[in-house]
């Protein structure tokens, strides 16, 4: 009789841990049906990350990164720095590579870039530029000078990505939608 009741426990015990939903547990990542809820603000309406890469100052110094999102269909470059680096001036091309200025030599001429600023210490910097439709890719380059606040050092800085061409150390970089 005592093993009945022992064999009609452990079914029991059985039935009711098998049916019964485990409990979320803080430590573990959301699964991938989980959606953070959506603000409409007007502004940053579904932004997707086209790239995200360092911001290289003087051809070998991490100064910050570049991140480019697509917003509304709208390409948006972002340039930030971090450290203790500062933004003085950017210089943006987003286009067609064959319309990237240049000079004589294949150098880009960042002053003729459609996108220019200067800057007091910045350390974020956004354009929204142009309207990218899907399936097309757009050639990007990423220019800076960037200020390091605790040694002055004041340096020229790429978005990272692949050389331009010519006989300088400016990069570019590619990106679709």
């Amino acid at each position: 009789m005592k093993s009945k009741i022992a064999l009609l426990f452990l079914i029991t015990l059985l039935v009711l841990s098998c049916s019964k939903e485990q409990e979320p547990n803080s430590q573990t990542a959301p699964t991938a049906n989980f959606e953070l809820p959506q603000i409409d603000d007007g502004i940053n309406n579904d932004p997707t990350e086209l790239y995200n890469d360092f911001l290289i100052a003087g051809q070998n110094i991490v100064s910050g990164n570049v991140t480019v999102t697509l917003v509304d269909g709208i390409v948006v470059v972002t340039y930030t720095t971090e450290g203790d680096w500062v933004i003085d001036e950017t210089h943006l091309y987003v286009g067609d590579i064959g319309d990237l200025p240049t000079n004589n030599s294949g150098n880009p001429q960042i002053g003729h870039f459609p996108y220019s600023n200067t800057h007091n210490g910045e350390t974020t910097v956004s354009y929204s530029t142009i309207t990218l439709a899907p399936g097309e890719c757009v050639y990007i380059a990423v220019h800076a000078v960037v200020t390091n606040t605790v040694t002055g050092e004041s340096e020229t800085a790429w978005g990272n990505g692949s050389p331009i061409g010519g006989n300088s150390w400016a990069m570019g970089f590619e990106v679709c939608n």
